[in-house]
């Protein structure tokens, strides 16, 4: 069977072209064509940011602030989605915080 898109030469049997992917008509001869209803689940859109990455980056802060406040200004600066900026906007403002927490209990402020 030939493909009516490419040309390309594919099996009698083949549902879609090996080439091109398109798809080809059934067999003539095939009147017994199985058809299965299956759902396919999409997510919308999938996340950005992971958790781990998002805790991760949070308890790292805690430790070595410069981390988050490098990290938050990163992502806030990409906006590529919403999410992204989100997590930005948290690592930087939790990671200016921890700064001004260390510095209070320090006595330098």
């Amino acid at each position: 069977m030939f493909c009516p898109e490419c040309g390309t030469e594919n099996p009698d049997s083949a549902r879609f072209c090996g080439n091109c992917r398109h798809q080809l008509s059934a067999p003539a001869g095939d009147s017994t064509v199985n058809h299965q209803n299956s759902v396919v689940e999409i997510a919308s859109e999938p996340k950005s940011v992971s958790d781990g990455l998002k805790y991760g980056i949070l308890a790292g802060s805690l430790i070595i602030p410069f981390i988050g406040l490098i990290m938050g200004i990163i992502y806030m600066a990409q906006g590529e989605s919403e999410e992204k900026k989100d997590v930005g906007k948290l690592w930087l403002y939790a990671s200016i915080g921890i700064i001004v927490f260390y510095m209070i209990i320090s006595g330098d402020f």
